[in-house]
């Protein structure tokens, strides 16, 4: 019989997630933040709840259900998607995200109880390391400083509306502002063209483990110019300075990125999917 266990088995749930830490990067980086020895929430006032699932003494899966609606399970073993999916019906969730293979089946389990997908997003996550990275200079691109603050909330902001549909006025702008800052104290790099910024990347979570980019974002009309390129580029060789792994998630319709990544030295690990249940 599976058996659910929580906060008490907090290090054997790490161990677990560690074990798997290229699918849980997210989770585990919040994990960290969240833990009661660490900080009481994370940033924006949300808060993380932790599940395990064990059978004769061994983790199966773990999943973390998080106040504002976020949902991020694994499986190692199948048997577990019965009383994950169970908890997850008792749980306001609202972002489903994770590796292919554990969320396929959760979703399909999610849409047989009625729930409606409002957005669904198939993407591949991709890694470099040191041995692999092959950079990209570009002069336009730089660290970025407290001062840019307005500009990459602003690029946050259309990020947003353009990958998640949101209409512009319904973007909260203090919650572009907090990531923005976020963002910068993480180190994310931007690129300028004629005194604007025009293009960014930003650590979205790390571990000791790994650092995953996110938010590669390029105003329309620069695009096609190798400015993303360039600031992933940046980000990566930084932080491999730092830790052995940088990843990144990219959509599986995105072409001109893969080249990018591709050109990079980024290579596929697996496929990813992010889904919001309406």
């Amino acid at each position: 019989m599976i058996a659910r266990v929580g906060d008490a088995a907090w290090a054997e749930i790490d161990a677990y997630l560690r074990a798997h830490y290229r699918e849980n990067v997210y989770l585990l980086s919040d994990l960290y933040a969240s833990h009661p020895t660490r900080a009481a929430t994370l940033p924006g006032g949300d808060s993380l709840d932790l599940v395990g699932y064990r059978e004769n003494g061994a983790l199966l899966a773990a999943q973390g259900f998080y106040r504002l609606g976020r949902w991020f399970p694994h499986f190692d073993d199948a048997r577990a998607v019965e009383p994950m999916l169970h908890d997850a019906l008792r749980r306001r969730v609202r972002w489903v995200m994770g590796v292919r293979r554990v969320v396929d089946p959760l979703i399909a389990g999610m849409v047989a109880e009625g729930f409606a997908l409002a957005y669904d997003e198939y993407d591949e996550v991709w890694i470099a390391d040191a041995a692999t990275l092959r950079p990209h200079a570009a002069e336009e691109v730089r660290r970025a400083t407290a001062e840019d603050v307005p500009a990459v909330a602003a690029l946050r902001r259309a990020f947003e509306h353009e990958y998640f549909g949101v209409p512009l006025h319904r973007v909260d702008q203090d919650w572009c502002l907090r990531i923005a800052g976020r963002y910068i104290a993480d180190g994310a790099y931007v690129a300028q063209r004629k005194g604007e910024i025009v293009s960014m990347a930003a650590v979205e979570a790390a571990i000791p483990e790994m650092a995953q980019i996110g938010a590669v974002y390029t105003v329309p009309e620069q695009r096609g110019q190798g400015l993303a390129r360039a600031t992933v580029s940046a980000l990566a060789t930084d932080r491999l300075q730092h830790t052995p792994e940088v990843s990144l998630v990219v959509s599986v319709e995105n072409i001109p990125a893969q080249r990018a990544y591709t050109a990079l030295g980024f290579g596929y690990s697996h496929g990813y999917r992010m889904t919001r249940l309406g």
